[in-house]
């Protein structure tokens, strides 16, 4: 009788050594699927055209008005999809 319970004890701990080997396993394919991964780096967004008209306002480039102007034909342009150059 002493022998059953001790091939079930057995059993189990045989069962939870290959569950824990298999958690390993797929961790480590995990990680190295991860590693070899090349990630191409952005490249960095461009000012929108009001965003730079906003900064050589705020760096003192042009006046007020000259951003109210400026900022106006913008504007116009985005409402009627024209674009300058």
């Amino acid at each position: 009788m002493m022998d059953m319970e001790m091939m079930g004890g057995m059993g189990m701990m045989m069962l939870i050594g290959l569950l824990v080997l298999a958690i390993v396993i797929g961790v480590a394919v995990y990680l190295g699927i991860r590693a070899t991964q090349t990630r191409e780096p952005r490249e960095p967004r461009q000012p929108t055209a009001r965003e730079r008209l906003q900064h050589r306002l705020a760096d003192g480039e042009i006046s007020p008005d000259e951003y109210y102007e400026r900022e106006a034909v913008l504007r116009d342009d985005e409402r009627t999809g024209h674009k300058r150059r």
